[in-house]
């Protein structure tokens, strides 16, 4: 056994390797924090450094951990941890935007990235495809196959092309029927309970109602469900779908590790069951809806699962090059990034619009106004009510403008020599200018804090859908009054080539389900106790509005943190 002299001598050079490679990590840390520093000193704009990557694995595991305690810091030091928060555009509306300005640089050892709510910038971005690419942290998202939403280049034209078909206007007519199918039930649900807290679970069991309908030819009732494991199953459709859109990130993780489900705990072995289940269900679902067109000599109900198998199938059929069709599992992604983007985004926007609604009785009258018109008629065809319904889509468009679904979206660019266009700060706002990139800079868009610029919408942060309509006559009437088109500075489904391809879709089942709403009941806040009088009022209005601004990114998009907190009262009218 040696002396302590001898172990001391014999650890010195393990301490001195430790402190060399510490000294060595700095100083390149801190090379190319000062690389990167200088290049975005080059674009003239704000700079906010960082510690830390904001795309980086260290930051996403970190985060959660620090945000208590950089809440406590004074803002010139934790500025740059608000903005590295991706639910920061939606927390602090466009403040961090007035104080550095409609475009600023985030800069880390690793990589810039430009922030801007600038309209200019936002749609020069979104309308370039080829120039700003999805970045690579949407192939999480290819937890089945690739997909629409998560591929660049000649892949994206090539789903594009095929999954277009897939919204056509006789979809939006099934989607109509189905809505207000789907809408009457949860009313006379909701009438025959006076007041509800589990409106959230009810609109996202509508919209998946809705989805399974019009994109899989599945039809349920909205209070039987497909809550049943269907036969060779362990977990029924909703529920495995839920089950992996409320674990998103666990789901993405796990789906590349599929030897976990014999080591995780319970909770997600459940997670490892759902994907699974998922993966069977459309499986079952491709082999069936081939058979129907194999026995119907190619004929089918026109959803999305039908289109997408028939316009892929004929591709190959044609004999065109394979290039230009979809795999199985290309097909199955699809699938899947409907249903992420069509259940949840759905269910929340008609979530948000009813609370709304509920906090603005002078706004839900104006609408009712409008629905009584519309809805009166013995016809109820999407093609002859659908597009008078004004109003209400201007209740969408301000429900999303102040709790949109993707508060930021990150671009990457693909190449050098790319531009970024801007508004000139110092002159008249029609006034622009170019940027040229910097190597190693990406971009992410504030969608929200465009949405909420007062620069842009005047009274930003009030609910007036009224903004939204125009008349064109004096005095206005229902018959002259005009939907405005969305302008440069309103994204919430994105623009350019990339624009959502299910927004249609989205527009007309929020439509027949609020119009089927309030065309027969009345929407007010409640309170879990019971009561009366204006005191009572009161409190349940401020409840009410302190749970529906409780909301955060929970997994890829805006909701409530406590839905279950949420109460309303549901009186016929």
């Amino acid at each position: 056994m040696g002396t302590p002299q001898h172990q001391q001598s014999a650890t010195m050079p393990v301490l001195k390797l430790i402190v060399l490679g510490i000294t060595l990590y700095t100083l390149n840390y801190l090379r190319k924090l000062h690389t990167n520093y200088k290049l975005a000193r080059s674009t003239h704009l704000n700079v906010v450094i960082s510690p830390l990557d904001p795309y980086g694995m260290i930051w996403q595991l970190t985060q959660p951990l620090l945000n208590s305690y950089m809440r406590l810091l004074p803002e010139r030091l934790s500025l740059w941890f608000k903005v590295m928060d991706m639910g920061w555009s939606w927390e602090l509306d466009d403040y961090v935007h007035r104080k550095l300005g409609s475009s600023f640089v985030v800069v880390s050892a690793e990589r810039n990235v430009i922030y801007t709510c600038d309209k200019e910038a936002v749609q020069w971005v979104l309308g370039r495809r080829k120039d700003f690419l999805k970045p690579d942290v949407y192939e999480a998202l290819d937890i089945f196959g690739r997909n629409v939403d998560t591929v660049n280049g000649d892949d994206w034209s090539r789903h594009r092309k095929l999954t277009a078909p897939c919204f056509n206007e006789r979809v939006s007519s099934l989607v109509w029927d189905e809505s207000l199918r789907q809408g009457r039930s949860m009313l006379s649900h909701w009438l025959s309970q006076g007041k509800i807290s589990d409106m959230v679970d009810d609109t996202r069991t509508l919209a998946l109602h809705v989805l399974s309908a019009a994109g899989f030819g599945v039809s349920h009732d909205f209070l039987e469900g497909n809550a049943k494991p269907a036969e060779g199953h362990l977990m029924s459709h909703r529920d495995a779908l839920t089950t992996i859109l409320r674990n998103l990130v666990t789901s993405i993780v796990l789906s590349q590790m599929p030897w976990a489900k014999r080591v995780v705990p319970k909770k997600l072995k459940d997670v490892c069951l759902a994907i699974s289940e998922f993966r069977l269900y459309m499986d079952e679902l491709l082999a069936s809806e081939r058979e129907v067109m194999r026995k119907e000599k190619g004929f089918s109900k026109p959803n999305l699962i039908s289109t997408l198998i028939r316009t892929s199938d004929e591709a190959k059929a044609e004999g065109v090059q394979s290039a230009v069709r979809l795999t199985d599992e290309e097909i199955k992604g699809n699938i899947f990034i409907f249903n992420l983007a069509g259940h949840d985004t759905t269910a929340n926007s008609l979530a948000y619009a009813l609370t709304l609604l509920a906090l603005h009785p002078e706004i839900q009258a104006w609408v009712v106004e409008e629905v009584d018109e519309v809805m009166r008629e013995e016809n109820s065809e999407y093609e002859s009510l659908y597009p008078r319904l004004k109003r209400v889509q201007a209740v969408l468009y301000e429900t999303l403008r102040l709790y949109g679904p993707v508060p930021n979206v990150p671009r990457a660019v693909s190449g050098p020599n790319k531009t970024l266009q801007l508004t000139c700060s110092s002159s008249s706002p029609s006034s622009t200018y170019t940027l040229s990139i910097p190597p190693n800079t990406s971009l992410n868009l504030s969608l929200h804090a465009a949405h909420t610029n007062a620069a842009y919408y005047p009274d930003p942060t009030s609910f007036k859908p009224s903004r939204w309509i125009k008349s064109t006559s004096s005095p206005s009437s229902l018959q002259t009054e005009e939907l405005l088109p969305q302008p440069p500075s309103f994204n919430p489904w994105s623009s350019g080539p990339r624009i959502c391809p299910g927004m249609k879709f989205a527009q007309v089942e929020f439509a027949a389900v609020l119009a089927i709403l309030l065309h027969s009941a009345r929407v007010s806040p409640a309170l879990r106790k019971d009561g009366h009088g204006p005191e009572y009022e009161e409190r349940a209005r401020k409840e009410v509005y302190g749970v529906m601004r409780d909301s955060a990114l929970n997994g890829p998009t805006l909701s409530m943190n406590r839905p279950e907190d949420l109460w309303l009262k549901i009186a016929k009218r």
